[in-house]
């Protein structure tokens, strides 16, 4: 039996592989579960877990930056989660943003500029409404010793025009907000059990009172439906933020981990839609939502795994990964995920 010891977070749809239900042939998982931004942060810091959940457009960089024996990992197309974050941006009140198309020239803050669901908003923001990276004044959240973006070493080799902020550690979004000192930002509301975290600076909160904020509003007022619907409908894409990465030296002894988690994972997630029906948080992407509706819009399975399912929201990932600096190449299927998964 083989014994590895598994960084996860937590996830309805990963619920059925960690209370035991699904269990991997020949394997036995040891589960440490924590908030993404702590356990990406360990991924790059510490590099401790056998197997991991990570990032997509961090582990993108990491094939570009990895030496000698830090970050030799692989992928598995294993998507858990959604890049949805972003739609809880909030705004200044007197900002003058209304619509999406009226971040152009704006002060906005994310949590990393690195990190998955960030690229998706400047993908967002580049495919509907014309705007690039370089039309932003962007601050970053997370203090620098926090930050994936100094970790991976994109402070120093950023794109050519891009304008990044870090705050300090008396700053936080929120209490920016509401002095008028951002105009928009996202990701600084309170949302992992902090009984799960070992570090404390990375996404962090002022107390700002927000709801019921006259100074303060959030730009989707439908939790982010529509402008999600209208770009599916454009490109038959769903944006993806996490895989599964696992270790070379753990595939190089044993080529066979690479499908059995790959299956074990599909297993959960069908085991998860089927739990309390598909009305549950496994299955919808919007809570409170019709399954029937999702369905007949989204498909009947809002998370695929596999690379045929989600070779053209990889290939949009990579393009624009390569077109924000993030990498200095772009990425191909064959180099990303361990070759057992590519006919998947």
């Amino acid at each position: 039996m083989l014994h590895l010891v598994a960084g996860l977070t937590k996830n309805p749809r990963l619920e059925p592989l960690m209370d035991g239900t699904v269990k991997p042939r020949n394997i036995d998982l040891e589960f440490v579960v924590t908030s993404p931004p702590e356990l990406f942060f360990r991924n790059l810091k510490y590099d401790e877990f056998d197997m991991f959940e990570m990032s997509i457009a961090e582990y993108l960089m990491t094939r570009e930056r990895r030496k000698e024996a830090r970050w030799q990992w692989s992928a598995l197309p294993v998507f858990p989660a959604k890049a949805f974050i972003w739609l809880d941006l909030f705004v200044n009140t007197n900002a003058g943003i209304h619509r999406l198309d009226d971040l152009k020239g704006k002060r906005v803050g994310v949590p990393d500029y690195v990190m998955t669901a960030a690229l998706w908003f400047r993908i967002f923001l580049k495919e509907l409404c014309g705007i690039k990276p370089r039309e932003i004044f962007w601050h970053i959240g997370r203090v620098e010793q926090f930050s994936h973006t100094t970790l991976l070493g994109l402070d120093e080799t950023s794109s050519p025009g891009v304008s990044m902020n870090w705050l300090n550690e008396e700053q936080t979004f929120d209490v920016m907000l509401d002095r008028g000192e951002l105009d928009a930002a996202y990701g600084f509301l309170p949302r992992h059990d902090p009984k799960i975290l070992k570090f404390g600076g990375l996404d962090r909160y002022g107390g700002t009172q927000v709801e019921g904020n006259p100074r303060l509003h959030r730009l989707f007022s439908d939790g982010g439906r529509e402008i999600i619907r209208e770009y599916y409908q454009r490109t038959k894409v769903l944006p993806a933020s996490h895989m599964i990465v696992v270790q070379d030296r753990i595939l190089k002894q044993h080529p066979w981990v690479a499908l059995e988690l790959y299956t074990a994972f599909g297993k959960a997630k069908k085991i998860a839609y089927d739990r309390g029906g598909k009305r549950n948080p496994a299955y919808l992407l919007f809570q409170g939502d019709d399954d029937r509706c999702q369905a007949a819009v989204f498909g009947e399975d809002p998370y695929p795994f596999g690379i045929r399912e989600n070779k053209k929201m990889l290939e949009i990932l990579f393009r624009n990964s390569r077109e924000d600096g993030l990498t200095q190449k772009l990425a191909r299927v064959e180099d990303i995920f361990y070759h057992t998964t590519l006919d998947t």
